[in-house]
């Protein structure tokens, strides 16, 4: 899979997806999983960790600068994910898996 990017835009999309493994190794308890499909017409990157999950509180926020996060910690780090990642044509989002943990996934339109 290809995503049809400029070198600039690569360099930023890796930045928002250590930004992402960063949070889940932050929070997972043992580990965390990295996950790319091709689903319809899109491209996905998910992941999922095994901590706590997201405070349901939180969720609708996380992607909000200065977000103060479980352990009171307030960061910039998903919010400019977010950014790079709708720069990018994409969307991102974030939900707690049944099983525990949290999944971030980010989704870009597949090129034609």
């Amino acid at each position: 899979m290809h995503l049809p990017l400029s070198n600039g835009d690569r360099d930023k999309l890796l930045q928002a997806l250590i930004n992402v493994v960063g949070n889940s190794v932050k929070y997972a308890k043992n580990q965390i999983q990295i996950k790319v499909s091709l689903i319809r017409n899109d491209i996905e990157i998910s992941v999922m960790d095994d901590g706590d999950g997201i405070p349901e509180t939180l969720l609708p926020h996380v992607f909000h600068r200065f977000v103060r996060g479980k352990d009171g910690e307030t960061g910039l780090g998903l919010a400019i994910s977010r950014a790079i990642v709708e720069r990018c044509g994409g969307v991102i989002t974030a939900q707690n898996l049944d099983t525990g943990g949290a999944s971030v996934m980010m989704r870009f339109p597949a090129p034609a």
